[in-house]
């Protein structure tokens, strides 16, 4: 569609949605549940540990923090708190998502210092015998800003970060594997590698506008490349579609959203009007993908064709066309979506709404948690960070946690927050 259509038809669509989320009614302030006690900054997303009744998450004052998921003290108190260095002043940030290794008991979490920490799940102290430094050269020193790619058939972590390398590393001790080194970026790796286990590829992006498709049981390969010529911020998502293959699905600060095979060839792209710097989510259900973009909107495209009773394609219904689109920032919000922070990325959970319809979860630096309706592209419910839409501080940059408890199967939905806070709200199924 030729762009000017294009920003007429989504002017119309998003004039049409915003009539309606606008009446939402704010139905309460997201509940606190621990604070970081220098009020440091949280844009690490949570990560739920079931079988440790632990949900953990990283923060700016350079600490990994353990809280439990049920406690009678509100807020809580944690189970344990790791820091790299007893000393405050030479802690670094940790903005990416602790991975949890269940097989060897621990947590990873990458920090601003370029240094990949392995920490007991029970104890919070640093694993003995695993170095958070590989033997390479130059030295690692450059942020570690995502999550590392965790190949437990190999035991094996594939760690990027912004000195424009990927290491493959031994899961158990953190050295460096045999021809585990990818060196042939030209820009830091911002879009986190994710495995291919039927095709034995990583994937990943940078910041050098390449996205790269390399051998994962030998880096020293020669890679295959998708150019799109604008860094690739956007961390892949693979989506499998059954008897059509797979899709890989990224974003790049172009304003593209792209989809291609595992060949790289390319299946579509969507513009946007800004940078798309998260993580698509997928919803085989409602036949759709979901994805922000730094024009404050969320975005639904159609996964697949859509077909008619007799097998034809409905015209404007094909794979990756719009279903519709949604303003997830509120006007005159202080922080708008820029520079190098983190994102919300949406996740889609179908126990929320009526009927198995299930609900998009999504942040918004404007401090307000969405919950939005699959099939109308309307907001159902919006809960807020005190000081949402005014304070700079109650920016949501972190992806939503969810935890199912209790007996009628209760949905806690966990957030953290630009003040430090880490949040909750329960909705029932």
């Amino acid at each position: 569609m030729h762009r000017i259509a294009r920003v007429l038809a989504i002017a119309i669509v998003l004039g049409a949605l915003s009539a309606t989320s606008v009446g939402v009614a704010q139905s309460s302030l997201l509940q606190l549940v621990f604070r970081v006690p220098d009020g440091s900054p949280i844009r690490s997303s949570p990560v739920i540990d079931l079988a440790k009744n632990a949900i953990y998450f990283g923060a700016d004052d350079g600490n990994l923090y353990a809280i439990p998921l049920i406690s009678a003290e509100q807020p809580r108190r944690p189970k344990w708190v790791f820091s790299p260095d007893p000393d405050p002043a030479k802690r670094r940030p940790m903005r990416v998502p602790p991975v949890i290794d269940e097989a060897r008991n621990r947590v990873y979490i990458g920090a601003d210092d370029g240094k990949l920490y392995a920490v007991d799940r029970d104890t919070g102290q640093l694993v003995e015998g695993f170095a958070p430094a590989p033997d390479v050269s130059p030295p690692r020193t450059a942020p570690i800003r995502v999550p590392p790619a965790l190949d437990q058939p190999r035991g094996m972590l594939y760690v990027g970060a912004d000195d424009q390398r990927v290491l493959a590393i031994n899961a158990t001790n953190g050295s460096l594997v045999e021809n585990g080194r990818f060196d042939k970026a030209k820009g830091a790796i911002r879009a986190a590698p994710i495995i291919d286990f039927v095709k034995s590829a990583v994937y990943f992006g940078s910041d050098d506008g390449k996205f790269y498709i390399i051998d994962r049981e030998d880096f020293a390969k020669e890679s295959s490349v998708v150019v799109v010529g604008s860094p690739i911020r956007g961390s892949p998502l693979l989506d499998i579609l059954g008897a059509e293959g797979a899709a890989i699905y990224f974003g790049a600060d172009n304003g593209v959203f792209y989809a291609v095979d595992r060949d790289k060839n390319e299946l579509y792209k969507f513009e946007t009007f800004g940078p798309v710097r998260t993580r698509a989510a997928v919803d085989p259900i409602k036949n759709a993908v979901y994805f922000v973009s730094d024009d404050g909107r969320l975005y639904a495209l159609f996964r697949k064709d859509e077909k008619d009773s007799k097998g034809q394609t409905v015209p404007g219904r094909e794979r990756g066309k719009q279903k519709f689109a949604l303003s997830v920032i509120t006007e005159g919000n202080p922080n708008p979506l820029d520079g190098d922070l983190p994102r919300s990325s949406p996740v889609v959970d179908r126990r929320l709404g009526s009927t198995g319809t299930g609900t998009i979860l999504v942040g918004s630096v404007d401090g307000n948690l969405y919950g939005i309706d699959p099939d109308s592209g309307r907001a159902r419910f919006v809960h807020a960070v005190p000081g949402a839409g005014t304070d700079p501080r109650a920016a949501i940059r972190t992806t939503p946690a969810l935890y199912v408890r209790g007996p009628g199967s209760f949905l806690d939905i966990y957030v953290a927050a630009d003040d430090g806070g880490l949040y909750v709200v329960t909705r029932r199924p």
